[in-house]
This record gives C-alpha cells, sequence and structure tokens, in this order.
C-alpha cells in the first residue's frame, strides 16, 4: 500500500510541475479506491477550490456536471459538507446516506445522487495546517484502518509533506 502511495502522489507532483491536468490521477485514484466520485480541492481565503473532480463513467452525466460546478468554490460555512468538515476540524469526516447519523445534510443528498453509500474527506495538512482536502465517495462501507481508508490518508499526508497544492 505505501508504494501504491508513493506511487500516485508521484504522479501528481508530475502532472503539477508540467502544468498537466490531474485528471488522470484522479481517474486512476478513483479505480485502486472502487469509488463513484472523487475531488480535490485548495483552501484560500475562507473557501475550498476545486483543483479536480472525476466520476464514474457511469454515473448521470448531470449529476457530475452539477456536482463540479457547485463545488467550484464552497465557502467553509457550508457546515453540511464533508469537505468542509475535514478542513474546520482537521480530522477526516466520513459522509453516510443517514445525514441524521452523520450531521452532513449535503454529502447525504449528493451520495444518494451519485449511488453512492459513503464519502471520506481526508484533510491535506501542510505542518499543522490545512491546506486542502482530498474526497472520495463509494459504493463500499469502510472504517479507519480499512486499506482504501488508509491509502487515501496515505496519499493526502504524502501530498502535504510535498506541498503539491501550493503547487497548482
Amino acid at each position: 500500500m505505501q508504494q501504491q502511495a508513493t506511487e500516485i502522489v508521484e504522479q501528481f507532483e508530475s502532472v503539477i510541475r508540467h502544468q498537466r491536468s490531474i485528471s488522470d490521477v484522479l481517474d486512476r485514484l478513483l479505480e485502486v479506491l472502487d469509488g463513484r466520485a472523487i475531488g480535490l480541492w485548495r483552501c484560500e481565503s475562507g473557501n475550498l477550490v476545486q483543483l479536480g473532480f472525476r466520476a464514474d463513467a457511469r454515473m448521470n452525466e448531470q449529476v457530475k456536471q452539477e456536482f463540479a460546478a457547485l463545488t467550484q468554490e464552497v465557502s467553509l460555512k457550508n457546515t453540511g459538507l464533508g469537505i468542509v468538515k475535514a478542513v474546520l476540524d482537521q480530522s477526516p469526516a466520513i459522509g453516510t446516506l443517514q445525514a441524521n447519523e452523520s450531521g452532513l445534510q449535503g454529502s447525504s443528498e449528493w451520495l444518494q445522487r451519485f449511488e453512492a453509500k459513503q464519502s471520506y474527506a481526508i484533510p491535506v495538512f501542510e505542518g499543522d495546517q490545512v491546506v486542502g482536502v482530498l474526497a472520495v465517495s463509494t459504493n463500499q462501507v469502510h472504517q479507519a484502518g480499512d486499506p482504501e481508508w488508509e491509502l487515501q490518508t496515505q496519499i493526502a499526508r504524502e501530498m502535504g509533506a510535498k506541498k503539491l497544492l501550493g503547487m497548482l
């Protein structure tokens, strides 16, 4: 798993350095995590700015387009989304289909539209500061410690250590 995380982070680093789209790397990570959708956001002036979003090819095209458009820039006041909660709490946020359990009404609604079961928003830290979020929605239900969870967490950790989000 460590090798796979390092390879994916090196791919991120390569596309960033060569000023190419991160879509291919997000597609690979989406496949590895068996996800329905994946996104990467950077914190900027009280907002999350989308750096990339990809979704399963079989997902409804309108749903993909709406989510991509609505999450181009997300206020950190939008606390119903896991990506925002991950930044504010400085810890992973798990969205579920049951908003009353997760406290993430917005994430629950998008999970339904994505035809997914759970979402994981992992903060990207540079030192002790959250600089972004890597989030995936999946058909699986995972817990901290599961290989997919650990892979995503390791990728976010290495991206922060290499300060990759500041390069985008």
